[in-house]
């Protein structure tokens, strides 16, 4: 039969009825006499057939559950003829319908919680369902058994994120979000595909419910190959990442990378996290490093040793305690290496303990327009194993401060500074003198900028010998390309200072520090600067204005490549 033809056979819509039987008083029932019986109902001559039956569809399961009183939807314009038509036609109002539905059960069940917000209820099990088949159990219990029960007064608070007891379904809510913050941390789950659901216990009170989990373990193996630029140097490098290896977070990394200075580094290293806790991890590493530094200091940097490093994210900053042993030696003098250099080519073995505190509230690593960094470290060297002159203490700062020129504006400014100290520790005696990895150097388009890289201080012919006391101070201005603000690129005007002497333990630290800040280094200039993540690029017109005799100085244009810049 043609489905297109005009006396097609009619259709019979089945309408569903949801009744419910109220029990009313006798006195005001009323009811009437029933309809006496049909002669051929169920006869054989005419028997009743009734209509085929058809499973409910989605739509009308959604239409029940949100409204059961909701009449059918009419359709907004006539049934088209052809049939290809026709099911592209129903699916698209199926479609429609369901959007509309669905938007309509979401308010719903979103009213109906907001509404129960303050009902009691309380948190008394958290179940994993199915158990993830890599991480430990113990470690997965200890980790979550802090959001249903008090800490032990022994564990530091800080450890512990879990809010108080839940006591009402917004509290309850709250530790929900809580412990997905929490295990999202540890980076070995895929929090994407993370499933929670809230049940009533078995057995329990009625205002007691259970949390069921459903965790979805990362791949273990991560592999990444790729290049890598910045520091006026450029290279590749290979890491590979075991994730979870012994059931607890636990991660093996391995990392391998050559470059244009750096010739070549490796390092491994193994990280745990401490007390079941994403917040203090601790990490054990051995690493190689060869580092060509014929460029400004005639001579190449080979280095072996490992680190031992206990690590802590707290409210107010990160703190890293590190021992390190480390041995350096100087090899490959180029045929123009100066006297000095040639002296200063022994090997050394440092043997030392430092602290780093870091606080970064930078909304932007390369175009900041507000926030602010500040980094300290401090470093005792001269532990057993040391070498004589390897024996100092070192502190290093780092700041940043971003801010708009005005409120509203798109102009915006940053100051930054460094400021190394180094002090030795070791007596004082004829031609004694720090080893040249301990020293500092400054100068380069992503340092001061209008010096080479390691231009400024002192120098023995073509060699720069660096120095134990250095600052560096950087005034930045960030502006728009005009019409077109939307682009990545900005216009760019500095001025940088510094400088960079040698300790003298013949004399007092009071007259050091004064000769570390008298008659500083200054230069200023204008450019372009481009973001491209993850570096930034500099294209910069630098002019020195105070200089020393014989610093290496780069007037001129220039190009700055990395991520830190003064």
């Amino acid at each position: 039969m043609d489905p297109n033809a005009e006396d097609r056979p009619p259709s019979v819509e089945v309408v569903e009825i949801d009744m419910e039987a109220k029990s009313e008083p006798a006195a005001t029932t009323c009811s009437s006499a029933p309809s006496p019986p049909r002669p051929d109902f169920g006869s054989r001559q005419s028997p009743l057939v009734p209509p085929p039956l058809q499973a409910p569809l989605a739509s009308s399961i959604f239409r029940n559950a949100v409204d059961p009183n909701k009449a059918t939807l009419t359709p907004s314009e006539p049934m088209p003829e052809d049939p290809e038509k026709i099911r592209q036609w129903q699916e698209e109002e199926f479609q429609r319908k369901l959007r509309g539905e669905y938007e309509q059960a979401q308010r719903r069940v979103g009213d109906i919680v907001t509404s129960n917000m303050d009902r009691p209820l309380r948190l008394s099990s958290i179940r994993l369902a199915p158990p993830p088949p890599i991480t430990r159990s113990s470690f997965l219990s200890s980790l979550l058994s802090s959001f249903l029960t008090s800490v032990s007064p022994h564990t530091p608070s800080f450890l512990n994120p879990a809010p108080p007891s839940p006591q009402n379904l917004h509290e309850v809510l709250l530790t929900t979000r809580a412990i997905v913050q929490h295990l999202d941390k540890f980076g070995i789950y895929d929090m994407e595909r993370v499933g929670v659901r809230l049940e009533p216990r078995r057995g329990g009170d009625p205002d007691e419910v259970e949390m069921v989990l459903g965790l979805k373990e990362k791949g273990r193996l991560f592999m990444k190959a790729g290049t890598e630029v910045g520091g006026g140097e450029g290279g590749g490098n290979v890491t590979a990442r075991i994730r979870n290896i012994f059931g607890g977070a636990e991660t093996l990394e391995g990392n391998a990378s050559i470059g244009t200075k750096t010739k070549s580094a490796y390092q491994i290293a193994l990280s745990t996290p401490l007390f079941t806790s994403p917040l203090l991890s601790f990490a054990l590493s051995a690493f190689s490093l060869d580092r060509d530094n014929s460029a400004f200091a005639s001579h190449r940097e080979r280095s072996q040793g490992g680190r031992a490093k206990l690590s802590a994210i707290l409210p107010w900053g990160t703190h890293d305690l590190q021992y390190e042993l480390v041995n350096r030696e100087i090899s490959h003098l180029t045929p123009t290496a100066s006297v000095s250099i040639r002296e200063l080519a022994i090997p050394s073995t440092k043997s030392s303990v430092s602290h780093t505190w870091t606080s970064d509230t930078r909304d932007d690593l390369w175009m900041g327009t507000g926030g602010r960094l500040l980094k300290l470290t401090h470093e005792y060297a001269g532990l057993p194993g040391s070498s004589e002159l390897a024996h100092f203490f070192k502190s290093t700062t780092q700041s940043q401060l971003s801010r708009a020129l005005y409120p509203g504006s798109s102009i915006h400014y940053s100051i930054s500074s460094l400021t190394t100290c180094l002090f030795p520790l070791f007596r004082a005696s004829a031609g004694s003198s720090t080893y040249l990895p301990d020293r500092t150097y400054l100068g380069g388009p992503n340092s001061v900028r209008g010096w080479k890289v390691g231009g400024l201080g002192r120098r023995d012919g073509p060699d720069s010998l660096g120095g134990d006391l250095s600052w560096a101070l950087g005034l930045s201005v960030l502006a728009p390309v005009p019409t077109k603000e939307h682009w990545p690129l900005r216009l760019h005007g500095f001025l940088n200072g510094g400088k960079v002497v040698a300790y003298d333990i013949t004399r007092s630290f009071t007259d050091n520090i004064t000769k570390m800040y008298r008659s500083p280094n200054l230069s200023v200039g204008v450019g372009l600067m481009y973001r491209l993540e993850p570096i930034r690029i500099e294209v910069n017109f630098s002019m020195p204005l105070i200089g020393r005799k014989g610093e290496r100085t780069a007037r001129g244009l220039g190009v700055g490549v990395g991520i830190e810049f003064l």
